[in-house]
């Protein structure tokens, strides 16, 4: 197996295991949890806008996915634990 096909390879089952819409959930939740570090209160933006997303999708779609909760919540800890190690956490 070459280089590539072992690429190719586990790239379709990592996209297998994180769907696409489970990596933008991701990366909502880090984006804007991020964004707390020009402005307090955005520190919680991420964990509220994937909520809130998801209760419109209840609405609008009726499902709930607790995937995309759990997805959005994981990338805002994951950007509090960058602003942390950075010492950018206003506390």
């Amino acid at each position: 197996m070459s280089l590539l096909e072992r690429s190719q390879y586990w790239g379709e089952m990592v996209m297998r295991i994180f769907r696409f819409d489970l990596q933008t959930h991701f990366f909502w939740g880090f984006a804007l949890t991020l964004l707390g570090v020009y402005w307090p209160p955005l520190y919680l933006s991420g964990i509220s806008v994937n909520v809130v997303k998801e209760a419109l999708d209840l609405w609008s779609k009726k499902l709930w996915s607790w995937d995309d909760v759990v997805l959005g919540i994981v990338g805002s800890l994951a950007a509090f634990g960058y602003l942390y190690s950075v010492d950018l956490l206003a506390c």
